[in-house]
């Protein structure tokens, strides 16, 4: 009998979605083949959570340094394959994890922890083994040959898209955006005629207004909150233009095709900026903590097409779409 998946992560406004939105992509690429639960603390907040989800709960008198030995007591180690997402689970985490004989696959985009994990993947482009400490049985999935994203975006275009002129919009800053980065986007893109519609997707984490207020003013300002991967998908299939963070959003972008602009505002999200700006698959715009909002207007009514193509180009072959064979070999491996 295979065994089954536990997937741990945490999510809520003040450290971001980023660790639970891969471990939603992975549920879905697994959930065929494996039966799973999402376990996750007090902490998270369960509106992001697919209400279709396993979920189970770790209690809040259970600390950080007993979750082994809780996890260990109500899903046997040798039943269970365990994949962490969080920077939470550090060196002695994952050494009391293997203690208690689990399988691990610890998902990483820093490369600052000593690895015990089973497996370490980083699905930045920019990672490679010689960044990481490791025992020597650990075994590494780098790159976006293992890009973390749900099913939809691992459909590989039948054919480049043609984009002549970037007018229908997609901004998503990720699912909380504590900075509300998202909002001023919008209101620089409401200054560029060119611009027909604007698209905003905000998380379950969003705590904002004025973006909702602002779409009751504007018709070419259209709000999504929390939505599934499907209407995701189908939403960015709309769009021929995108402005987000070089994080997993932006991958799945990359994998549908389209003029984007892209910056960092996290220091997880910086290498991968860097690397993914040389393979010029996006527009930079550098630090967004930084950045002065007033670039798209000269930049987007300057835009030729040609670049346009180049860019699109170098998206095409980033995502092959072999992505979830990939993961499910490493499943076998564990099993």
């Amino acid at each position: 009998m295979a065994k089954k998946i536990i997937f741990r992560g945490d999510g809520n406004p003040n450290t971001g979605l980023g660790h639970l939105f891969r471990l939603f992509a992975l549920i879905e690429m697994f959930k065929e083949e494996y039966e799973y639960v999402l376990v996750t603390n007090t902490s998270t907040l369960l509106a992001a959570i697919p209400k279709k989800y396993n979920i189970d709960i770790i209690p809040k008198k259970v600390s950080i340094l007993d979750e082994a030995d809780w996890l260990a007591e109500h899903y046997p180690p040798k039943k269970h394959i365990l994949i962490l997402d969080g920077y939470q689970f550090q060196s002695n985490y994952q050494k009391k994890i293997k203690n208690h004989s689990y399988k691990l696959v610890y998902i990483d985009d820093l490369a600052h922890e000593y690895m015990y994990a089973d497996y370490v993947v980083n699905h930045s482009p920019h990672a490679t083994i010689e960044q990481y400490r490791s025992e020597h049985y650990t075994k590494f999935a780098l790159g976006t040959n293992y890009a973390i994203l749900r099913p939809q975006f691992l459909k590989k275009p039948q054919a480049k898209r043609e984009i002549t002129i970037p007018s229908i919009a997609l901004v998503c800053l990720g699912g909380a955006d504590k900075n509300n980065f998202t909002y001023k986007f919008v209101l620089e893109l409401l200054n560029i005629p060119q611009i027909q519609k604007i698209n905003v997707v905000v998380g379950a984490a969003y705590n904002f207004s004025n973006i909702f207020e602002l779409e009751n003013k504007n018709d070419k300002v259209k709000v999504y909150k929390n939505l599934d991967g499907e209407s995701l998908h189908t939403l960015m299939n709309t769009c021929n233009f995108a402005v987000a963070p070089t994080s997993t959003i932006l991958l799945e972008l990359i994998s549908v095709n389209m003029y984007l602009v892209s910056g960092y505002y996290v220091d997880n999200q910086k290498m991968a900026y860097h690397e993914l700006a040389k393979r010029n698959v996006f527009e930079g715009i550098g630090n967004i903590n930084t950045y002065k909002f007033n670039f798209l207007k000269t930049h987007l009514l300057n835009i030729k097409s040609p670049v346009i193509r180049a860019q699109i180009k170098s998206q095409h072959n980033l995502i092959d779409g072999n992505q979830k064979c990939r993961f499910l070999d490493i499943m076998k491996n564990l099993s």
